[in-house]
C-alpha cells in the first residue's frame, strides 16, 4: 500500500539554478527524515541550465519542465494541483535552510488544528531579520509607501508586535508559506491575474475567509532576497504599482481603487521626473525613467499578468 505524502513541497524556477541547487540541498540534509515529502520544482522555460542540472542532481524530485515563462503564480498552481501532501509548502528558489525548519512547521499545524497557514520568519543573506508579514494594504499605508515614510507606517508592518514571539497575521510573504491542502479548496488558487502580490491577495482571501495564519519565528528560513529577479525595470517597477492598483480592484471599492490609480499616476510622474534628471549620470537611472514612462501608459488600466 501506498504510503501517504506529509508535505508537498512547491519550488518555481526561472533561471537561478545554483540556489535551487542550494535550497533543495539544504531540505534534503536538514528535514526530519520521518516525514514523507515530496517534491515539485517547476522550471519555466530557464536557459542557464537548470533543466538538466536539477534533475540530474536530485533524480527523486517531480521536475515540471515548461517551454515557456507561465509566471510565478500559474507555475506554482500546476504543481498544487498535482500535490499530494496534506500540507503543502510554498518556496522561493532563492531560499535556503538552517535547521528542521519544515518540522517545525508541520509539527505547529499538526499540534494547532484551529490553524490553517503559518509562516517562518525570514533572514536575509547576512542572517538579519528580513520584513516578511504584513498587514493588508489600505489607501493610507500605499500613500505612506510612496512617500517612503516607512517609519509612519509602523502598524502596516507589525511594528506593535514583537517578533520574537509567535502572533496571528494578516498576510505574509510567498517566500515561504506552509498552509492545509484543503486551503486550496475552499479559497482558490493563486491568482494568475496578479503579480507579486499573488501572495498577499492568497492570505487576504484566506483570512477573509475566517482562516488562521501564523507567524512563527521558532522556525527560520533564510531568503536571498533579490536573487531571482532579473534587473528588468519595465517589469519590476510596472508589475509592483499594477498590482497593488489591482488587488484595489479585486477587494475594495471603485472609490478607493480610483484614489489608487490617481496616487499611482501622480507616483510615476514624480519618479520619471526625477530618474530624467539624474539620467545624465547612470544608464540605471535612464532605465528607471524609461520603465516609469512604460508604466504611466497603464496605469488606469492595469494588463492582467505579466507584461
Amino acid at each position: 500500500m501506498k504510503e501517504s505524502i506529509d508535505i508537498s513541497i512547491v519550488i518555481v524556477n526561472y533561471n537561478v539554478k545554483d540556489l535551487v541547487l542550494a535550497c533543495l540541498k539544504s531540505i534534503y540534509a536538514l528535514t526530519n527524515p520521518a516525514l514523507r515529502l515530496e517534491i515539485f520544482v517547476v522550471d519555466n522555460d530557464s536557459k542557464d541550465g537548470s533543466k538538466t542540472a536539477i534533475p540530474e542532481a536530485f533524480p527523486q524530485i517531480h521536475f515540471i519542465d515548461n517551454n515557456f515563462n507561465a509566471g510565478f503564480p500559474a507555475a506554482n498552481n500546476q504543481a498544487f494541483k498535482l500535490a499530494q501532501g496534506r500540507y503543502i509548502f510554498m518556496l522561493n528558489p532563492d531560499t535556503e535552510l538552517k535547521d528542521d525548519s519544515i518540522g517545525k512547521l508541520y509539527q505547529y499545524l499538526e499540534a494547532h488544528t484551529q490553524v490553517d497557514m503559518c509562516a517562518p520568519k525570514l533572514l536575509n543573506s547576512d542572517l538579519s531579520f528580513q520584513q516578511s508579514v504584513w498587514r493588508f494594504p489600505t489607501l493610507t499605508s500605499i500613500f505612506l509607501e510612496m512617500h517612503y515614510l516607512h517609519a509612519l507606517n509602523g502598524k502596516k508592518d507589525y511594528r506593535d508586535q514583537n517578533f520574537q514571539e509567535s502572533f496571528s497575521a494578516e498576510s505574509v510573504s510567498g517566500a515561504a508559506i506552509f498552509f492545509r491542502r484543503e486551503l486550496l479548496e475552499s479559497v482558490g488558487y493563486l491568482d494568475e491575474k496578479m503579480f507579486w502580490i499573488e501572495d498577499i491577495d492568497f492570505c487576504y482571501r484566506a483570512v477573509k475567509a475566517g482562516n488562521t495564519l501564523m507567524y512563527l519565528p521558532e522556525a527560520t528560513v533564510v531568503h536571498h532576497i533579490g536573487q531571482s529577479a532579473k534587473k528588468n525595470y519595465n517589469i519590476s517597477i510596472s508589475n509592483q504599482i499594477w498590482n497593488k492598483i489591482k488587488f484595489f480592484r479585486k477587494h475594495y471599492s471603485a472609490g478607493a481603487t480610483f484614489l489608487v490609480k490617481c496616487m499611482s499616476a501622480y507616483h510615476v510622474v514624480i519618479k520619471f521626473v526625477m530618474f530624467s534628471l539624474m539620467s545624465p549620470f547612470s544608464v540605471i537611472y535612464q532605465r528607471k525613467a524609461s520603465a516609469y514612462v512604460y508604466t504611466f501608459k497603464r496605469v488606469f488600466n492595469p494588463p492582467d499578468g505579466i507584461q
